[in-house]
């Protein structure tokens, strides 16, 4: 039997929101040779599409942890479906300096100590960050919020113009 945050994440990949941007080639759920052998609720795998850069891929994996879904967030990084572990940070899409793409997708100390994203909707990013709710309170994660609201900010994030590549 499923535990009940992940019947109601599966019910959420199972949504019509999830499966139109899944159908348009906006994200979908990483196959079985992208992710661990051993992968395991509450880990989950997903891509999301990137818009097309010079010796960049065109998706990015996203390793996320979805302990308790919907409430809190999940919690993440970028995956390397081919070494099967964290995207190496030379690897991170990046953005041009000072621009939002470059702030969450960031690869300084703090990526590199906390493994999350430095975005609201990430739990482990907002948690140290109680300004953000005042700041940008559009992007602040409660329970109406779902994966597809994460992998769709993320996807835009990954398709603007201030997207440089890798």
């Amino acid at each position: 039997m499923l535990r009940p945050d992940q019947r109601l994440f599966e019910a959420d990949l199972s949504s019509a929101e999830f499966r139109i941007g899944e159908s348009k080639g906006c994200w979908g759920v990483a196959g079985e040779g992208e992710r661990p052998a051993d992968a395991a609720w509450p880990k989950v795998y997903l891509w999301v599409a990137a818009a097309p850069r010079e010796n960049a891929p065109n998706r990015f994996y996203l390793a996320l942890e979805a302990e308790g879904y919907r409430v809190p967030s999940p919690t993440g990084t970028f995956w390397d479906q081919i070494k099967k572990a964290p995207l190496a940070f030379s690897a991170f899409p990046k953005g041009k300096p000072g621009s939002r793409v470059d702030k969450v997708f960031r690869t300084d100390i703090w990526a590199s100590t906390n493994k999350a994203l430095y975005h609201p909707y990430d739990r482990v990013a907002a948690q140290g960050h109680a300004g953000w709710s005042t700041e940008q309170p559009h992007l602040i994660w409660d329970s109406n919020h779902t994966i597809v609201d994460f992998l769709d900010e993320v996807r835009k994030l990954l398709n603007c113009g201030d997207y440089i590549g890798v």
